[in-house]
């Protein structure tokens, strides 16, 4: 009996080996991926939705605040002095929130119902004529000129709405 070891069967059969435990990770790696992908939207997401969340609260909290909004968001030229600059703090704040959804859901993090629902909030208030006002005079500072397109069009739906 010739018990002759056939080094290249052995050798071609460690390779196949080889190649199946690569292609393996590779899908094992590729779900990993996607799994982490997936929870970095939800806490992108997340942290745009809390970000919404206490600028709201802060309405809700400083009754001042409050008053100060709502003189602003119908009649931005009544505004003065620390009012205005106030006023104008806080558009800028609520802009850059709306800028930062718009992006993520640009980039498909934001999920869109949620971000169907912002877009409501924010056509209500672009139709305000405080807020038209403010958006002419301050979009400069906002840098994407396609998130400035996007902002404009629901506001010239909303005054053609009134006419």
């Amino acid at each position: 009996m010739n018990h002759a070891v056939n080094w290249e069967a052995i050798s071609a059969i460690g390779q196949i080996v080889g190649a199946i435990a690569v292609v393996i990770s590779l899908i094992y790696l590729a779900r990993e991926i996607r799994s982490n992908a997936r929870a970095t939207r939800r806490t992108e997401m997340r942290s745009t939705l809390d970000a919404v969340t206490r600028f709201a609260q802060q309405v809700a909290t400083h009754p001042d605040l409050a008053e100060l909004r709502n003189r602003g968001f119908q009649d931005l030229e009544s505004l003065e002095g620390t009012d205005r600059a106030r006023f104008n703090s806080y558009m800028h704040a609520l802009f850059r929130i709306v800028e930062d959804a718009y992006y993520q859901r640009l980039e498909g993090h934001l999920d869109p119902h949620r971000w169907r629902g912002l877009e409501a909030v924010l056509s209500e208030v672009m139709a305000l004529p405080g807020v038209q006002a403010w958006w002419r005079s301050s979009s400069r500072f906002f840098g994407g000129e396609d998130f400035a397109n996007y902002i404009n069009q629901p506001q010239q739906t909303a005054t053609r709405q009134d006419d």
